[in-house]
């Protein structure tokens, strides 16, 4: 997964991240799922953000397969 200069592949990082996406998404009305889904919303906006990546490349990850 890591190279030696600390390189991640693409793969791995949507890998992770459609991981942290299917986390979400109960949907609940109760406040403790609510803020939940709300730290996997931040969590993987972190992870995108950092990464580059936009969420349509996290949703498609695997249709391929």
């Amino acid at each position: 997964m890591r190279c030696e200069d600390n390189y991640i592949s693409k793969s791995f990082v949507i890998k992770a991240a459609k991981r942290i996406h299917e986390a979400g998404g109960c949907d609940a009305t109760d406040e403790y799922s609510k803020g939940y889904d709300d730290a996997v919303t931040l969590a993987l906006n972190i992870l995108l953000e950092e990464t580059g990546y936009v969420i349509e490349d996290i949703l498609d990850y695997g249709e391929d397969e």
